[in-house]
């Protein structure tokens, strides 16, 4: 994550729409197909693991959104998990169900 100063002659709509073209292009191919059902793991900027489960979406994605996937994540700072969007760039590593359920019992620690 990146965060900018305001700058008045800039419009954030313009930087957030860059940011969001600059992060499709990382996309790799494995990560444009994950679908709900699976699991995953990423590192936090603040040094921890985010452990997360795609999860069904029932709002239909617009073009620019093809890269985002709804997900519940937990992590030792979010131990009870919480919705929201990831980008697929930021995911590190998919995990299977059994990783995943190591994770939860390890308190959310790798």
């Amino acid at each position: 994550m990146t965060i900018y100063p305001l700058n008045p002659n800039e419009d954030p709509f313009e930087i957030l729409k860059r940011d969001m073209r600059e992060a499709d292009s990382r996309v790799k191919p494995w990560q444009s197909e994950i679908r709900p059902g699976e699991y995953f793991v990423r590192r936090s900027g603040l040094g921890f693991n985010i452990y997360g489960e795609i999860v069904p979406d029932e709002e239909p994605r617009e073009n620019h959104l093809r890269h985002y996937r709804f997900c519940r994540g937990y992590s030792i700072a979010c131990m009870e998990g919480e919705l929201g969007d990831i980008h697929v760039s930021t995911i590190e590593a998919l995990l299977t169900k059994e990783e995943f359920e190591g994770a939860k019992q390890r308190g959310w620690r790798p």
